[in-house]
């Protein structure tokens, strides 16, 4: 993602009884969800408040998730996915804010979090075939349409699920995301394989940056913390990480945003100095699009002001 190609060249099944309860509640759009629909998933790397964590075995691997929050009938639940590098508890502190009338479930992406996948990580991992693998998760635990939210990475891919599964999106948020168009495989060599080298050991893992990076290249307020836990989730997703971001290279995204017919909100933090720059061609593109910026908060808004995020989701989810 062209931050990161910046970045680079600057330096058993664990649920509540509530929980499962709530998993398993019934939407006007929702089947119910049975345990059979769920299997063991590594404990989670930050308690927060979910009320239920769950994996679900999908071609090739094992997708991890967290859930807070009961499900309401008419409500399609919100689906939260995080960023490149990162993992669900990402979300730890928005999610039980947006869980309000309202069933939410964060997900570890491919290789990411507690999510694994079988055999060696792939050359490149495609947003098309990533989003394909959520819209199964999505049928397997019954949720005919859902409010999708996804910062970088997650962003990213909530574009193409958006676009070409229409029907399952009520809604869209695109928070602090790399909205550009298709490089080639050259580019993708030129910018991630050959200019990372500074980011990745030789054997394709991430090794520890200092925090002062994150505050030049994505603005964060609060880098010391924020950046302490970027190094243990971009660990634990190791050689998934430049494949993920390769995916985000080849995909027009920006092409594919005027396919979207759903409500769609961009956010971006008010000292973001990575994705800003996509502000106004994804304006431009999007059919039925808004902005909000969150104050006080760089490009992670979900960690530097997660208050503030939640209350800019909440009210452009009560709007619809």
């Amino acid at each position: 993602m062209i931050s990161r190609r910046d970045f680079a060249s600057r330096a058993s099944l664990a649920v509540a009884g509530t929980g499962l309860a709530a998993l398993a509640a019934t939407t006007s759009q929702a089947a119910p969800v049975t345990s059979s629909a769920l299997a063991p998933t590594p404990a989670l790397p930050f308690a927060g408040e979910w009320t239920a964590s769950g994996s679900l075995r999908r071609a090739g691997g094992t997708l991890n998730f967290a859930v807070v929050g009961e499900a309401k009938a008419g409500v399609p639940p919100v689906i939260l996915l995080h960023k490149l590098g990162g993992w669900l508890s990402d979300w730890r502190f928005v999610a039980p804010l947006l869980a309000q009338g309202r069933q939410v479930i964060a997900f570890d992406l491919p290789g990411h979090g507690g999510s694994r996948w079988d055999g060696a990580a792939p050359y490149i991992q495609t947003l098309g075939e990533t989003a394909a693998l959520l819209v199964g998760a999505f049928d397997e635990m019954g949720f005919d349409k859902v409010d999708l939210i996804g910062t970088s990475l997650g962003g990213c891919l909530s574009v193409p699920l958006a676009a070409f599964w229409p029907e399952r999106v009520r809604s869209l948020a695109l928070v602090s995301c790399a909205l550009g168009g298709r490089k080639t495989l050259d580019e993708i060599r030129t910018g991630i394989d050959e200019k990372q080298t500074d980011l990745f050991d030789a054997n394709g893992n991430p090794v520890p940056t200092p925090p002062e990076l994150i505050e030049k290249i994505f603005g964060i307020v609060h880098p010391a913390k924020i950046n302490a836990e970027g190094i243990l989730s971009r660990r634990a997703a190791g050689k998934w990480i430049q494949p993920s971001e390769r995916g985000v290279g080849m995909t027009d995204i920006a092409g594919t945003l005027p396919r979207i017919a759903a409500p769609t909100l961009l956010v971006y933090g008010e000292f973001d100095k990575a994705y800003v720059k996509f502000r106004k061609g994804a304006e431009a593109a999007l059919r039925n699009g808004r902005t909000q910026v969150v104050k006080n908060a760089g490009a992670f808004v979900m960690q530097d002001n997660p208050s503030e995020t939640a209350r800019i989701l909440n009210a452009f989810l009560a709007s619809l």
